[in-house]
């Protein structure tokens, strides 16, 4: 459940961050702003991948 809920902020704000960072590049030629957004949408996936996989460790019970 951690792993979700440090999905959940990233899932949020990355999209608007990405948003901003088009809008820089249009007026300023600024890079830093979408490329930190991307980073936050690719840590948002693999984080909530992560929850998912343990989740479902944990309900279905491999025997090793």
């Amino acid at each position: 459940i951690k792993y979700e809920l440090a999905a959940l902020p990233l899932l949020l704000f990355s999209p608007i961050i990405i948003t901003i960072g088009y809008k820089a590049i249009k007026l300023q030629h600024n890079y830093i702003w979408l490329i930190l957004g991307i980073l936050m949408a690719i840590g948002a996936i693999v984080l909530g991948f992560l929850g998912i996989r343990i989740i479902l460790d944990a309900l279905f019970d491999k025997k090793k």
